[in-house]
């Protein structure tokens, strides 16, 4: 009896809760999401709205049926083209430069080292020196990245004026954001046991890193260094939006005027971009790769030809860049009568301290209002210049204004009254008084765009990734032992490249760009950013989805196949990737998060849009406030992802 209940107790304690609780928790969140913001659904539910929609719709689909394809536009869009490229590239180099540096301070593993530190003391960031340098290098890598690109752009407009050179510095720091997290992580996620004969040996923390943690995570490194490359070269191609020059400026010139036949040219231009640096980066990740394990690697290679193949990649990287930094400075013909314009030079007097004058502003940005008086309870007065002033009043030229209503928040319901629905809310109404509550509430609108869109992509992206698969497409025979008739393996290779169509399109057409159309049939509002925001997801998802079944040795899918491709992919393949599923798409809500503050930042409202109006109309000190919010967002996602632990990413 005692080892039946023995046996029961250690089932029940290896059951997946853990699994109910996810789902449970995820409920929640699709609900709260509906319930935190204002969805307007009128498009689909309303009849005549619904036609009208459906209407614009095809009138925007004839639209782009007829590209101006004119030899004088079409060497406009080139070099828009060109200029979006270079500035992409300028700001991935200048990112990876700058994220190494802050990673290996961030990386607990490289900057603080073996400690005894265990428990909650290991976490504390004063516990030493070293531990409080990490902690400021996560904190300045959180900043980076937690302020969208977009929201950098609007900000560095005012120093370095419009242009190429703006967008690419505004890339560069949220770049340097994300690939700094990215490496810290994966230096960190190494184990220490892999590396501690060089440690053994007396080397200290920075040859260790260098001879021992540094090359085991070379290809994760690599991996995502291309792939963040590919996304900055999308999301250079829309930051002209807001002053950053290349194609995005363009398309927003373009789309005021319903020039929609030069915006078909320019997104068709867009989309060659992305498969472009597509192709440029599974050469070099091909180039790079000398991993004999891998499913499809070329084991009769010599030693010369794997060394000299890795020098190859690097060398074309270095290529790029050298070219990106020429043409923005040299080699453009965007001033005027088709002449060279500098595109460097702001940025070269601003780093000679020529333009510092023009960071004044930053003080302020420096001051965010949190408002505190309101919770004095006391109404707020101020005195005011008249607009009709009259000799016979008391103040004459001045009166009293009421600037703000003191927060009286127990006032009419006490605190055991937690469970009356009015109670909720008045409270409400209360705290709507105060400004930084006002900000955390805007916070809902991208937070919900998130949740629902990324909800969306991941869904899709799994639907999807059977037929991307080249391993359960193209080379199924390898563990299935069989010999598929030619006319089989087309229909196969027919539904890989529509799948993979379907991908390119989705992430090749930036989420700026999918919200405007989007927004042509719905209306502005978060429908369309979060439907946007899916189908970018599902590109990008369905994309590393496929890479991992790919990567997957096909020993392990001939072990569990069991006379269906299909089954063989549902519980086995879908297992095995299951965990690199969870941790690629939390990444992916992180950046969705920092899509949503975009998307406001283009209208479709929100904590992005309040925080551009407020920056361009010189109240610097109220939009520094929704930047604390954007940060703090940023900070609790990610320490939620080392939490539970899903930033253990492999590649």
């Amino acid at each position: 009896m005692t080892k039946l209940g023995t046996s029961t107790d250690r089932y029940a304690a290896k059951r997946p809760w853990g699994h109910f609780a996810a789902l449970f928790v995820l409920a929640v969140l699709v609900l709260g999401s509906f319930w935190a913001a204002d969805w307007d659904f009128a498009a689909l539910t309303d009849s005549e709205k619904r036609g009208r929609a459906i209407e614009r719709a095809w009138e925007l689909v004839g639209s782009f049926s007829h590209p101006d394809l004119s030899a004088e536009w079409a060497s406009r869009c080139w070099q828009l083209t060109l200029e979006t490229l270079s500035a992409a590239v300028f700001a991935t180099f200048m990112a990876i430069i700058l994220a190494y540096v802050l990673a290996m301070g961030a990386s607990r593993a490289v900057c603080v080292g073996e400690e005894s530190a265990r428990g909650w003391w290991r976490s504390f960031p004063l516990r030493s020196p070293r531990a409080a340098l990490c902690s400021a290098c996560r904190l300045i890598l959180d900043t980076l990245r937690a302020v969208p690109d977009f929201a950098w752009a609007v900000i560095l407009v005012a120093v370095l004026g419009l242009g190429p050179v703006t967008g690419a510095v505004a890339l560069g720091l949220n770049v340097t954001g994300i690939l700094g997290k990215l490496y810290s992580e994966f230096w960190d996620n190494i184990n220490e046991k892999e590396y501690e004969q060089i440690r053994s040996l007396g080397a200290g923390r920075l040859k260790t890193f260098l001879y021992g943690i540094r090359p085991l995570a070379a290809r994760s490194v690599q991996s995502f260094t291309l792939m963040r490359a590919e996304c900055a070269i999308r999301n250079a191609a829309v930051i002209g939006a807001v002053g950053g020059g290349g194609l995005g400026a363009e398309i927003m010139y373009q789309i005021g005027m319903g020039k929609w036949d030069k915006i078909t040219t320019l997104i068709l231009f867009t989309l060659g971009l992305t498969l472009s640096a597509d192709l440029a980066s599974n050469f070099i990740r091909r180039q790079l790769r000398n991993d004999p394990n891998h499913p499809r690697a070329v084991r009769s290679r010599s030693t010369l030809a794997s060394i000299s193949r890795g020098y190859i990649g690097v060398g074309f990287g270095l290529c790029i860049v050298m070219w990106a930094v020429w043409f923005m400075g040299w080699g453009n013909s965007s001033g005027p009568q088709g002449k060279t314009r500098n595109y460097l030079e702001p940025l070269v007097n601003l780093v000679s301290g020529e333009e510092l004058s023009k960071f004044t502003f930053f003080e302020d940005l420096l001051s965010p209002d949190f408002d505190m008086e309101v919770w004095g309870g006391q109404d707020i007065y101020a005195i005011r210049a008249n607009p009709f002033p009259d000799p016979d009043a008391p103040l004459g030229l001045f009166m009293i204004t009421k600037e703000t209503e003191g927060i009286r928040l127990f006032e009419q319901y006490g605190i055991t009254d937690i469970f009356d629905g009015d109670a909720w809310t008045a409270w409400e109404k209360e705290l709507s008084k105060w400004f930084v509550w006002r900000v955390v509430k805007s916070a809902a609108v991208p937070l919900s765009m998130a949740i629902i869109g990324t909800l969306l992509g991941v869904l899709g992206a799994m639907l999807l990734t059977y037929p991307h698969s080249v391993a359960f497409q193209l080379e199924s025979q390898q563990f299935t032992g069989e010999t598929p008739h030619p006319v089989i393996r087309g229909l196969r290779l027919i539904q890989m490249v529509l799948a993979r169509g379907i991908g390119l399109v989705s992430r090749g057409v930036p989420e700026v760009m999918w919200a405007f159309l989007f927004i042509a049939f719905f209306g502005p509002g978060l429908l369309a950013g979060a439907i946007a925001i899916a189908l970018h997801s599902l590109g990008v998802l369905v994309r590393v989805f496929s890479e991992t079944v790919d990567n997957v040795p096909y020993r392990n899918f001939e072990q569990g196949f069991r006379g269906s491709r299909m089954t063989c992919f549902a519980y086995t393949a879908g297992p095995m990737s299951w965990r690199d599923w969870m941790t690629y798409s939390f990444f992916q809500f992180e950046s969705n998060v920092r899509m949503g503050i975009v998307l406001g930042i283009v209208g479709v409202g929100g904590l992005g849009f309040f925080f551009t109006f407020n920056f361009e109309w010189f109240r610097f000190e109220k939009a520094s406030t929704y930047l604390l919010v954007m940060v703090a967002i940023t900070v609790v996602i990610d320490r939620i992802s080392r939490g539970l632990k899903l930033s253990r990413m492999k590649a």
